[in-house]
């Protein structure tokens, strides 16, 4: 079943992340970093199937350099806490072929975000899902400011105003609404453009010859009265996490009794090795006792009676 899956992020610098590493990880390549003076390599990584750069028509040529425009972005901005980029995941439906897939994203980031000045770094990927299917999907960098000249000029702000028609809340406070709901940051502007993506890829169902819609509403504006459904990746993830710790586990429990055993066997050979050396001590004491004993008893002996010598004999003269 096709699904509605738009989601949307700022890659900021007070959180420490760099949008030349995002752009080089999203496209696979290998970009070198000059704000942080480092290289960043993902020319590995698996899934990708395409990337590109797409810009206005009057873009410098070294928009289509992803390592020029992303450095140039992050030089452009000052503050340490700047927002760097704008990043768009997109779900592509299952039921689009795959050889239209890439024309359908191109003409969707074209007609909605490039047509008002961005530049979009896309990168289309696609990887085996928890249902063990194909998930096709396509993440979006766009720049945060437009061109101008040669650099990048301001961003496109709104400001939240006093209704025109003076209306309040029930509590008396005043309605506020944007005063530009054309800034690229505006929240109006962004649900425009879930709307779009919604009205495009069931455009493309529809070419395709599938029933299968999505919907970018949530069950509750739907009318549909059940709980929302966690994400089936998790427990696919979750799953392959339980066998391999199930039987790391295993070797575990094993090792663990082992090393009882081991232990065991230890302490049974050290109480020998201390029953034999306390046998020999003892065997020596024994010995230096008997010793003792036999030369007391040699000592109590009565001593030999002298043996008298012979009478000389009778009428011999001296």
């Amino acid at each position: 079943m096709a699904q509605f899956s738009w989601s949307m992020q700022i890659i900021k610098r007070s959180t420490g992340r760099s949008v030349v590493a995002a752009a080089a990880y999203r496209a696979g390549a290998k970009l070198r970093d000059d704000r942080y003076e480092t290289v960043h390599d993902y020319t590995r990584r698996e899934g990708l199937e395409h990337a590109e750069i797409i810009a206005p028509a009057d873009a410098p040529a070294w928009v289509q350099s992803r390592e020029a425009l992303w450095n140039k972005v992050e030089a452009s901005e000052k503050r340490k806490d700047a927002q760097l980029a704008r990043e768009l995941r997109i779900m592509i439906p299952r039921e689009i072929p795959a050889a239209e897939r890439i024309a359908l994203v191109r003409d969707y980031v074209q007609r909605t975000f490039i047509a008002r000045g961005m530049v979009a770094d896309i990168a289309w990927h696609n990887k085996i899902a928890s249902d063990g299917r194909e998930q096709p999907h396509a993440h979006v960098l766009l720049t945060m400011r437009p061109l101008s000249g040669d650099g990048f000029g301001k961003k496109s702000r709104h400001d939240y105003v006093r209704d025109a028609t003076g209306a309040t809340h029930a509590d008396g406070k005043p309605v506020l609404v944007m005063s530009n709901d054309e800034s690229w940051n505006c929240p109006a502007y962004f649900e425009r453009c879930r709307e779009a993506w919604e009205t495009t890829a069931n455009a493309a169902l529809a070419h395709a010859g599938s029933e299968a819609r999505i919907d970018r509403r949530s069950l509750l504006a739907r009318g549909i009265a059940r709980m929302p459904e966690p994400a089936l990746r998790m427990a696919y993830y979750m799953q392959d996490l339980y066998g391999g710790m199930k039987q790391r586990f295993g070797q575990y429990l094993a090792s663990k009794e082992f090393r009882r055993v081991e232990e065991a066997a230890k302490d049974a050979f050290a109480k020998i090795e201390t029953g034999r050396s306390r046998v020999a001590r003892n065997v020596q004491k024994f010995e230096r006792f008997y010793s003792w004993a036999e030369r007391q008893i040699d000592r109590l002996q009565p001593a030999p009676e002298p043996v008298p010598l012979p009478s000389p004999a009778k009428g011999i003269d001296r």
